[in-house]
């Protein structure tokens, strides 16, 4: 099958992964010496025996210059008087002087082979107490942040607020002596100045300081290369990681996304613990199966929901094909690229992030017992039956005579966790030096749901680490591991929850929960077939999943000659998964008379599963810059494989190449090349050619702008490009046979090949004022996608089934603009502002044998993907739509009568049928916007962000729509649906009347579509960071303390239902949360 076929294709290859086995014993050799490089401190070897009783200082310091080769200088005053008890054999001389100044006003330094003894001077705490300073030698080495790293010379070191105290030699190294508690700068031109706290003595005290870059200079990550922004042409977009992460209480990284950046939709459907994860789409839907954007978490494509937001570095979104096509194939529906944190050169840094909250859902209130009866019995009057409650059973409810008889049960109130807790942890260590650099992360999350049983735990550790074997040559491990696991009810899954939230929506509150147990037995109240829903939660079973995934990563770098470097990596990830349902055996017996009335078989269920996926990828880049020219090429390969449970493999193999020409820094050229194969198109369709290129203009940088001071960026830039989409399923190719019998069951098409996508962007930057204070970027977008892969209908005579072609084309076209303001009020107050809109319409242009309409949805020429398919309305018939004798006045649906929907006779045949249904709505947004807000006073800082989207069509659907439907589920009224039904004297209701037989009513149609335009508040934070005299004092390098509101508010007109989750009663939706956190670095 699919293995094979890339087995021939590409030879065989999992053997690399015994080869490099020896590579990474090699790698964990050095990084071992590299950690112990990292914490060596060298001492002296001079040792001293002395014994003294109540004897003088200079007795002690003679003994000393005596035995070792130190010379001791002090001040005779300092020390006059001053007497020592000592008894020491073979000390140390920092043991020996610690011992004998304890509790003197004397502090000493060591340098080289000389002992200063001083006075000591005092400080005042953070609390008032006082603090005894003593004088500390500090030597180290300072670093550049490059891969690898190189010593900095001439770094300035100095105290802070005082005259310089030296800097570093030629290969970065430094000595100086300082008091403990002060604060040294590290500081030189085209560097970010570095603070370093002193508490002790350091012989090994590494710094590793950044260059100083401005904003255009600024390297962001455009796929397999870097490249500084001010020399990108194509659409690259950077996500703010720190603001859209810090703090926040996101249970996956796709949620960050939101307000992160223009030409992305984030559209969360479910926050149900375990299956919250967020559909993206990139600049709108460009085909007609999979249109997720490939995701590449340091270098290699994975689920980013996996991933720890606290180890993020960057996050970077592709939108057009110049940016994308490095990735080919996988990135036709835009690519996000993820980098986690790695380690750099300096001081161990332990850091702490965690935070705990309370999840609160807005949910809708339904009908008490009294309302749900009167209710009922009207539906059940304009249905033709009799009333089902008697006036006597309603008053008794009313009054609680009986509780167990006449209940008026709160399902809600009883089931749901209003304060549903949430809590997340994570630590980091990080380092290292010229020789070895690493960052490990460990994380828990836990999750509670708010109904019963359901709840998510994760586990992570990531451990990315970096050896220098020489100067030249370098290797990245990585090796991360991720478990969660995830519990709900046994009740089934589905549109984005559970459907325990539907039996609180479908059990009448006319059924009591439980009754007082009997003899040990218990007994729950029972509604037809599925009992109630704590029956569920206390005895109705528990499902458990189990998510297991490990990963390692090797990637040397060879730099053969000055601008020509080697790289590969190797990526080799597993994942086991494993399932069980458990419920033990229960029978239900009537409270009253004792007779069983209903049992609950024994359930123990388990399944696993297992998937292995590795990439391999080899590329050579040369760079160089000469004068005013500046190249940079690249050519490479790359193999991907996946094997899902034995079968369910498929294979990758592609060659790529890119130049990059920049002259003058103004005139930008980009092109790439890319050939994919893939295992998913049979013989002579397996390869496509996907060029791309960009150009860009730095028109800022030209003589004539040079008087118009005010703009300091300003470039254009254009792509075009094509990139492929092999997204399209297993063996859709081939014919398969049922293996029982060996008929022909699935009908293949040798002939499919790729879809393509043309992708071409127009955009601008610009800069405008000092240091780019305020920025905007314009883009529009025309991405047209052909030969999409399509399974048209096939005459019954043909003998044969379906079969896939391509032969589908859709448009998405629209536009980008977003800008940032930043502006240093004073040296206290800053204040920030970003925001951004995406407009994008989707349409389909060609489609073989359509309209294909799938229950209430259409896919037809002219119309976006999956638009609402239905019949159109005029509100809802009224009395004088019929005459006396009841005989419609106008054209209705067969049997329809007052109350119910006024479907209309689209094609005025005056007849209204199937044939008068059409398109009716679009789901998706065409316009969709974000806002942030940054305020920091002095220690104190203050987020808020908004996101939104414009006007799309939702369709109400279920028992929120029609209550009471005694054809399907029945089901309880909400308090809204309740007070805005048709009565003859509410003719302008919201809802048709009530009736336990809806029929017509529960058709698709735009009377049920509700306008699903918002504005949410994502969040709102207050954080607070301590002052340097705060963290000194606590011996930390940085501590902040935040509360934080997720999801508080949304503005909507939608009832019911979230605007952004939406789905039905079955849906969890979105929860509001509210937390409190802490983050310290030591």
């Amino acid at each position: 099958m699919t293995f094979s076929y890339a087995c021939q294709m590409y030879g065989t290859v999992p053997r690399f992964f015994k080869r490099i086995w020896r590579m990474i014993k090699l790698i964990t050799f050095f990084l071992c010496v590299g950690m112990v490089a990292v914490y060596a401190d060298s001492y002296s070897q001079n040792r001293v025996s002395v014994k003294l009783q109540n004897g003088k200082l200079t007795e002690l310091f003679e003994e000393i210059q005596k035995q070792t080769d130190y010379s001791v200088f002090y001040s005779d005053q300092a020390i006059a008087d001053l007497k020592v008890t000592l008894d020491v054999r073979d000390g140390k001389i920092p043991e020996i002087l610690n011992k004998a100044l304890l509790g003197k006003p004397l502090a000493y330094r060591l340098l080289g082979n000389q002992v200063v003894i001083s006075k000591k001077t005092e400080k005042k705490g953070l609390f008032g107490n006082s603090l005894q300073d003593s004088i500390v030698t500090v030597r180290g080495r300072v670093y550049d942040t490059n891969e690898p790293p190189k010593g900095v010379d001439n770094v300035i070191i100095s105290v802070k607020g005082k005259t310089p105290l030296g800097s570093t030699d030629d290969d970065g190294y430094y000595a100086v002596t300082v008091n403990s508690g002060d604060v040294l700068v590290f500081s030189k031109i085209g560097f970010v100045a570095h603070e370093q706290l002193i508490t002790r003595s350091y012989n090994n005290l590494t710094i590793a300081i950044n260059e100083e870059v401005s904003n255009l200079q600024e390297v962001v990550v455009t796929g397999m290369t870097e490249q500084e922004k001010q020399h990108i042409a194509s659409a690259v977009s950077s996500v703010n990681v720190e603001r859209q992460t810090a703090g926040k209480p996101i249970t996956n990284l796709s949620q960050a996304l939101q307000g992160g950046t223009t030409g992305i939709r984030v559209n969360q459907g479910s926050a149900m613990p375990g299956y919250d994860n967020a559909v993206i789409q990139i600049r709108g839907i460009s085909t007609l199966g999979n249109a997720n954007p490939l995701v590449i978490v340091d270098g290699v494509p994975m689920d980013m929901n996996h991933i720890d937001p606290s180890t993020i570095a960057e996050i970077t979104v592709l939108k057009d094909a110049a940016a994308g096509a490095t990735y080919g194939a996988r990135g036709a529906n835009g690519v996000i690229l993820v980098t986690t944190k790695r380690g750099v050169p300096g001081k161990i840094n332990v850091a702490y992030d965690g935070y705990y909250g309370v999840q609160s859902p807005t949910l809708n209130k339904l009908v008490d017992a009294p309302a749900y009866m009167r209710l009922f019995n009207e539906a059940q009057v304009n249905a033709g039956n009799q009333s089902y409650y008697s006036e006597e059973e309603i008053q008794h409810t009313i009054d609680q005579v009986d509780p167990y008889r006449y209940p008026n049960t709160d399902w809600m109130g009883l089931l749901i966790d209003k304060a549903a807790p949430i809590t997340n942890h994570s630590l980091s260590i990080n380092g290292g030096n010229s020789l070895a650099r690493f960052n490990i992360t460990g994380n828990y999350l836990k999750q509670e749901g708010m109904i019963p049983l359901s709840g998510t735990s994760r586990y992570q550790v990531r451990a990315n680490s970096t050896v220098s074997l020489r100067d030249n040559i370098s290797m990245q491990l990585d090796v991360f591991a991720t478990r969660r696991d995830v519990t709900r009810s046994e009740r089934p899954q589905g549109t984005g929850g559970n459907r325990m939230l539907e039996d609180m929506y479908r059990v009448p509150p006319t059924i009591v929960p439980k009754y007082p147990d009997q003899d040990g037995r218990s007994f729950y109240g029972r509604y037809i077939d599925i009992v109630n829903p704590l029956a569920y939660a206390e005895v109705g079973g528990i499902w458990k999943g189990e998510h297991v995934q490990s990963n390692i990563d090797v990637r040397p770098r060879w730099e053969i000659l000055p601008g020509l470097v080697l790289r590969s990596h190797g990526h080799f990830r597993i994942n086991s998964d494993a399932f069980r349902t458990s419920r033990d055996n229960f029978n239900f017996f009537d409270p009253f008379t004792g007779e069983l009335a209903q049992t609950w078989g024994l359930v123990r269920d388990a399944s696993t599963g297992r998937t292995t996926y590795y990439n391999l990828q080899t590329h050579l880049e040369y760079t160089r810059r000469f004068g005013e020219h500046n190249l940079y090429a690249m050519i490479g390969q790359s193999l991907e494989e996946s094997n899902d449970q034995g079968f369910d493999a498929w294979s990758i193999v592609s060659g790529f190449s890119k130049l990059n020409y920049i002259y003058k820094d103004k005139y930008m050229v980009e092109a790439i090349a890319r050939v994919d194969g893939s295992s998913r198109f049979g013989p002579g369709n397996r390869y496509g050619f996907f060029p791309s290129a960009a150009i860009g203009w730095n028109m800022h940088k030209e003589s004539f702008m040079e008087d118009i001071s005010f703009v300091n960026n300003l470039k254009l830039r254009s792509s075009f490009g094509l990139v492929g989409n092999e997204n399209i399923g297993l063996y859709r190719f081939q014919t398969l046979i049922d293996n029982s019998n060996g008929v022909e069951n699935i009908w293949g098409n040798p002939d499919i090949t790729w879809e393509t996508l043309e992708s071409f962007n127009v955009g601008m930057d610009i800069g405008l004022l000092k240091d780019n204070k305020v920025e905007l970027v314009l883009e529009w977008f025309n991405k047209k996608t052909r030969d999409i892969l399509i399974t048209p209908p096939v005459a019954y005579s043909g003998g044969i089934g379906i079969s896939p072609i391509n032969a589908g084309v859709v448009l998405n076209r629209g536009w980008e603009i977003s800008g940032n303001y930043y502006e240093e009020l004073n040296k206290d107050m800053r204040i920030g502002l970003s925001g951004g809109a995406t407009y994008v319409k989707n349409e389909i242009l060609s489609l073989q044998g359509g309209p294909y309409i799938s229950g209430a949805s259409i896919r037809e020429v002219g119309s976006p993907i999956d638009g609402i398919f239905g019949y159109k309305t005029d509100g809802i018939l009224q009395e004088s739509d019929f005459d006396a004798e009841g005989n419609p006045l106008i054209p209705i649906y067969l049997g329809s009568q007052p109350g119910d929907i006024k479907f209309l006779d689209v094609n005025g045949d005056g007849v209204v049928n199937a044939e008068d249904q059409g398109y009716i709505g679009n789901p998706t947004p065409l316009f969709t916007y974000f806002a942030n807000f940054n305020l920091e006073y002095k220690g104190f800082d203050f987020d808020i962000q908004f996101t939104g989207a414009g006007k799309a069509a939702d369709r109400l659907t279920g028992m929120l729509a029609n209550p009471m439907d005694m054809s399907f589920d029945g089901g309880v009224p909400t308090a809204y649906w309740a007070e805005n039904y048709w009565r003859p004297d509410r003719p302008n209701a919201r809802f048709p009347r009530a009736t336990v037989n809806p029929g017509a009513q529960k058709f698709s149609s735009d009377f049920w579509i509700q306008n699903k335009a918002f504005t949410r508040i994502n969040y709102i934070q207050l954080g607070y960071n301590f002052n340097e005299r705060m963290r000194n004092a606590l011996r930390v390098n940085r501590l902040r303390l935040y509360v934080n509101a997720q999801n508080p508010f949304v503005f909507t007109s939608m009832k019911l239902r979230d605007p952004e989750s939406a789905g039905n009663q079955w849906t969890y939706g979105i929860m509001k949360m509210y937390s409190i956190g802490i983050s310290a670095q030591f």
